[in-house]
């Protein structure tokens, strides 16, 4: 049996694609592991939850800032970093994969880095449309780079991994569980996997509004919830692990405009809504990939000083509006067939458009 080591953490966005992809690589017979941060890491949760063999190293994480405490902190990433990919290294000397998958985050760079020390072939996949940092040094390593983001002038495009059960959900079944009226529209609010103060803010200042309008399903972020604040057409949630069910329930979504989100609201054809975070708050990335969701029939708001009285007409618009078109079509069984191909043609690719 062929086997690929998937590498990646931290956040959402670096974990759930990962996994997205793990039963198209079975169908195509790979034995599939995970390799991330140690201890009780994000991605050592999911993969676990997943029933993957999970494989946790030492990471460290570069912090953008001129704090005393980030200053320290990016001064140990050399040692701490080399310990990372002596483990990382054993690992793979232990579980001999195939390949290396990697997803970007600090928490693949040590598994990037042993895969190149060890001649594995490897890949990496970015969902914006600018390198992350990991994938741009597993780029200047060989690795075969695959995107999310077409036309954005490095690598592969082939989409966003897409988890399959979200386009299994029956938004009837949904609705009648959460107490929502047959024919009531509703919207669906959600800030990404630790939710979103802005959009959360914003929301609850004009819930008068948009619960005469429509149910509001409002994702809050995991402590960011009180349950006092339930009222008529409006349903709070902390979190939820069952995406799927509420996006089939919704008319509308208003969200963050990170590359999962997007890539996932596009395959599931939704009417949309994205804010994506101003520069200076990110990196900038959420602009690009909101400016492609409206190539492909979104609406984009700017989190300005106008928002909160642009918001209420924006939404009510987007129920008239038309569905998003898909931006692309099954990523998965294309990163699958690109992972054989690599294998087959070895540790470094001679066709990498960089």
């Amino acid at each position: 049996m062929k086997k690929i080591l998937l590498a990646g953490g931290g956040t959402g966005g670096h974990i759930y694609p990962n996994i997205a992809l793990v039963p198209a690589l079975e169908r195509r017979g790979f034995e599939v592991y995970y390799g991330g941060e140690k201890g009780d890491s994000a991605e050592a949760v999911v993969a676990r939850k997943e029933k993957l063999p999970f494989y946790g190293v030492t990471c460290v994480k570069l912090v953008r800032s001129l704090r005393p405490a980030a200053i320290r902190n990016n001064l140990s990433i050399p040692a701490t970093l080399l310990k990372g990919v002596r483990e990382a290294r054993r690992i793979l000397a232990e579980t001999a994969p195939d390949a290396v998958f990697s997803k970007g985050g600090f928490a693949a760079l040590p598994f990037v880095l042993a895969a190149t020390a060890e001649r594995i072939p490897l890949l990496c996949h970015e969902s914006d449309s600018t390198l992350g940092l990991s994938n741009k040094i597993a780029a200047a390593k060989g690795a075969r780079v695959l995107t999310a983001y077409p036309d954005c002038g490095f690598g592969e495009f082939v989409g966003m991994p897409i988890r399959e059960d979200l386009f299994c959900k029956d938004g009837t079944v949904t609705r009648r569980a959460l107490g929502i009226p047959s024919g009531r529209k509703v919207l669906l609010v959600v800030g990404g996997s630790s939710g979103a103060e802005f959009l959360n803010d914003a929301v609850r200042q004009l819930l008068p509004a948009l619960t005469s309008l429509c149910t509001v399903i409002h994702v809050t972020g995991k402590g960011k919830f009180s349950d006092t604040e339930r009222r008529d057409g409006y349903i709070p949630l902390e979190y939820s692990d069952d995406m799927g069910s509420l996006y089939a329930a919704s008319d509308v979504v208003l969200s963050r405009a990170g590359a999962t989100a997007v890539a996932e609201i596009s395959a599931l054809k939704k009417r949309a809504v994205f804010v994506p975070l101003p520069k200076g708050i990110s990196r900038g990335d959420q602009i690009p990939n909101a400016e492609l969701a409206r190539r492909y029939g979104a609406t984009v708001l700017a989190q300005d000083d106008k928002f909160i009285h642009k918001l209420y007409p924006v939404v009510k618009k987007a129920f008239d509006s038309a569905p998003m078109k898909r931006i692309a079509d099954d990523a998965n069984g294309k990163i699958a067939e690109l992972v054989d191909d690599t294998i087959r043609r070895g540790v470094k690719c001679k066709d990498k458009k960089r």
